[in-house]
């Protein structure tokens, strides 16, 4: 007899450890949210992939010790992005 095993978490993949509780939505949300804090992100200082988070919010760059502060799961939020777009056309206009 052949025992068939399943892989917990195939379709939710890290958001598997909280097992069938809290629904599906919310589930996948977590994981999207958790893949994106855990991808490499570019480090301002030196333009390496190797910015990882330290705590909420807190962000260092392993190769060169950079450390900033930033988004809770992204280094840089979509409103910090449009900001520095706004301040950066601002100046081309003045200049």
């Amino acid at each position: 007899m052949v025992i068939k095993y399943t892989r917990k978490g195939r379709k939710v993949r890290s958001a598997g450890r909280f097992g069938p509780r809290y629904g599906t939505k919310i589930r996948k949300l977590v994981v999207e949210v958790e893949e994106k804090m855990r991808a490499p992100h570019k480090c301002a200082s030196c333009g390496q992939l190797t910015v990882r988070r330290v705590g909420t919010g807190i962000w260092q760059c392993r190769k060169c010790g950079y450390t900033f502060a930033g988004g809770t799961y992204v280094p840089q939020t979509p409103s910090a992005e449009a900001l520095l777009r706004a301040i950066r056309r601002s100046s081309e206009q003045e200049g």
